[in-house]
């Protein structure tokens, strides 16, 4: 068994039981527990049902899985590998402590058309519908209605109506709720049972706002708007830190999948299913807010033939927050998988990796409490460590689901090895220490040499490279080289941002190769047309008790979008009404058009000003600060506490937001200097070396076309051997 499978011995080898739900196909049957390995097909399965159900041999039927993301029942096709897909729920599902059993495998009998027959929902759909027309003929009383589901329909619409009827809404687990077109959803932080087939058939083809508010709605007009109209469409998600964008968008991404597939799992979905929880994996981390944050945003574009078929789908990424990697605030974690690979690495993983506890790495253990200091020797350790488990987290089980996620995706082997084997380098270059040397000022030293060997081992670079980048750097004047020791504040900078350009690259190239394998060779043909459905998921506004460069990204936008909501909902709108001579009372609302000014306008926009001050070498925070009062001490959108604090405060549409430009410079310009760039590109390993400075299409494209003549030469060997064989007889 190699290091790579050591990890994954529980879930390939054990023999698994699968509880079955016949349904109505066997009365008196709850559940059938069927035996089953990693690679036991559907078809095997539900073989083993019928011989021990008596099942009629003579009828079709099929496998059906039902999850908490997505809701509806996906139709394995006979080939699929039940316990595989299994391995990708949360360990409380396995465990059956989910309330409801939400996440289960159901029978289903297939009718002679292909369709598959929902036993009870039909009726339950006709006996709704015969109740809902007879109580518009008024044979049946109207049920009293306490709130409404369009805020537009409320008599009287003020903040307050307005906020008590979605309280009243929210405490009988109505989650979402209409304003005109768009959609309100308040986070329940539960599973709610209203994602099965009975939802997904009640919203198919209906007008928005004919039934009771759904994010399947949204999903289905945008779905059949891109079909009538043949025009791309776009669903943005927006909201706070925590309310619930990304779970939404995965609801989203897989009814519009489902939508086309009509219930039957494709390569496509099977793809998406596994790039979730790598994505999150690499790009999630625990916040002060919310245990499962998405620290980056993403738009996903699914795409379609013309008549509705799915053809493939494509990721983008915003703006991932490095600085996460290498410092985090009180009571929040670095990326989810440096704990997934420490806790459920096995012990051949652990050896080659030279991994260690996560409380045994600087970047994992943050003292927060106390200001933060250029080495360790400075640390005080009476304060408490954050916290490195989240209750209800089961670590193993959550690095199994994620090789599985990455196998899924397509990551070989090999692969993963290189991936976990460059998180470990990170982890280990944050490790790295410097203390001053006693007889020169500036010059500075390793205080901990015997880390070098380990990361220079898991990079497959030479020591000797390493070292001199870290504490020194190269200088060319004219027609001359000098070599520069850098001082202790400038080498920790230097040393995290070899870390976070290292793993920002990683996810970088994590991306591409997923969007590789959700790519179909029909996109690129020229003469097939194509439509798209997007679905926009970005960071929320972000207001923490130290807030800096990153939530100052964040929240500029969210501005933009807020932005945009207003000039589609109201200002357009009402230009519309006016132009078509419709008469109707002006609508204010609060423009943030000079909010965005502020920060965006040249030349005096904060982001410009500080574009001129990181590249002035004697800048410093207070220079900044300085520039920032001097261009806008009379704007109403900023203000200067009145201590002398080194921040400034923006007045957002959500609040104002207090940021500290202490490190607003460094981020603003984080790229690594030319002497890491080469250090890391002269490494052994292709990975590694391809990864840095180069555009990864470029570094693929390279590789298929080097497989290509590898290939061909290795046939023209092999021809000239069976030649000289023949010849020989």
């Amino acid at each position: 068994m190699n290091i790579n499978d050591g990890g994954r011995r529980r879930f390939e080898d054990n023999e698994h039981t699968l509880r079955i739900y016949p349904g109505t196909i066997s009365e008196g049957t709850i559940y059938c527990p069927i035996p089953a390995r990693k690679n036991s097909t559907a078809a095997e399965v539900i073989e083993s049902l019928i011989n021990k159900l008596h099942l009629d041999k003579t009828k079709c039927y099929v496998l059906a899985e039902v999850k908490e993301f997505g809701g509806e029942e996906w139709i394995l096709n006979p080939t699929d590998c039940p316990v595989q897909r299994m391995m990708l729920w949360p360990r409380m599902a396995l465990e059956n402590r989910l309330s409801g059993e939400d996440y289960r495998f159901l029978l289903r009998e297939k009718n002679l058309d292909g369709s598959i027959h929902y036993g009870s929902l039909q009726s339950w759909l006709r006996v709704t519908e015969e109740r809902r027309r007879m109580m518009e003929r008024g044979f049946l009383p109207q049920p009293q209605q306490k709130d409404f589901d369009d805020l537009c329909s409320l008599p009287d619409l003020n903040e307050k109506t307005l906020l008590e009827n979605l309280r009243n809404r929210f405490k009988h687990e109505k989650i979402y709720t209409y304003v005109g077109s768009i959609l309100i959803v308040i986070n329940p932080f539960k599973f709610l049972p209203i994602y099965n087939p009975k939802y997904v058939k009640m919203y198919d083809n209906h007008q928005l706002g004919k039934l009771e508010p759904h994010i399947y709605a949204v999903a289905d007009v945008a779905y059949h708007a891109m079909l009538q109209r043949k025009k791309n469409q776009c669903i943005v998600i927006s909201g706070e830190s925590g309310s619930g964008k990304t779970q939404s968008t995965n609801f989203l991404i897989h009814h519009l999948t489902a939508l086309s597939q009509k219930g039957f799992a494709s390569g496509v979905e099977q793809i998406i299913l596994g790039a979730g929880p790598v994505l999150e994996a690499f790009g999630n981390a625990k916040t002060a807010h919310n245990n499962n944050s998405s620290r980056f945003g993403k738009f996903i574009q699914v795409n379609y033939q013309e008549t509705g078929t799915v053809l493939g789908a494509y990721v983008e990424k915003y703006l991932l927050e490095k600085s996460r990697l290498v410092y985090q605030e009180h009571n929040e974690r670095n990326y989810h998988v440096f704990y997934y690979l420490l806790a459920g690495a096995s012990e051949d993983e652990r050896s080659a990796f030279h991994l260690k506890q996560p409380e045994e790495y600087h970047y994992l253990n943050q003292i927060t409490k106390k200001p933060l200091r250029q080495s360790w020797d400075d640390y005080c350790y009476d304060s408490e460590p954050d916290c490195f488990m989240v209750e209800g987290e089961d670590l193993r089980h959550d690095f199994e689901r994620l090789q599985l996620a990455m196998e899924m995706v397509g990551f070989l082997p090999k692969t993963r090895r290189q991936i976990f084997s460059l998180l470990s380098a990170i982890l280990h270059l944050g490790n790295i220490c410097y203390k001053k040397k006693t007889y020169r000022d500036d010059s500075i030293d390793i205080c901990n040499p015997e880390v070098l060997p380990i990361v220079s081992e898991l990079l497959e670079v030479k020591e000797e490279m390493l070292f001199e980048a870290l504490v020194t750097r190269k200088t060319v004047t004219v027609g001359e080289k000098l070599i520069l020791p850098y001082k202790l504040a400038e080498a920790v900078t230097v040393r995290n941002s070899m870390a976070k350009s290292l793993y920002s690259a990683l996810f970088d190239w994590i991306v591409f190769r997923i969007n590789h394998a959700l790519l179909n060779s029909k996109d690129l043909e020229h003469n097939t047309k194509t439509l798209s459905i997007g679905v926009l998921d970005i960071f929320g506004f972000e207001d923490y008790e130290n807030n800096s460069f990153e939530q100052f990204c964040i929240n500029f936008a969210n501005e933009r979008l807020q932005h945009y909501f207003n000039q589609h909902i109201f200002k357009l709108e009402q230009e519309e009404y006016r132009t078509e001579g419709i008469s109707w009372h002006n609508i204010d609302y609060i423009d943030n058009t000079c909010c965005i000014n502020l920060i965006s306008k040249k030349p005096t926009g904060l982001l410009h000003l500080l574009d001129e001050e990181s590249n002035f070498p004697q800048a410093t925070n207070q220079t900044l600060l300085d520039k920032f009062k001097h261009q806008h001490e009379d704007n109403s959108y900023i203000e200067f506490p009145a201590v002398m604090e080194p921040a400034f405060i923006i007045k957002h549409y959500a609040g104002k937001v207090k940021y500290g430009v202490k490190d607003f410079r460094e981020k603003n310009t984080d790229h690594m200097r030319p002497d890491i760039v080469a250090l890391l590109r002269s490494s052994k390993n292709a990975f590694i070396s391809g990864m840095i400075g180069i555009d990864p299409v470029a570094v693929f494209r390279w590789a298929i076309l080097r497989a290509f003549f590898r290939a061909m030469v290795a046939f023209r060997e092999a021809g000239k051997r069976n030649i000289h064989r023949k010849t020989g007889k």
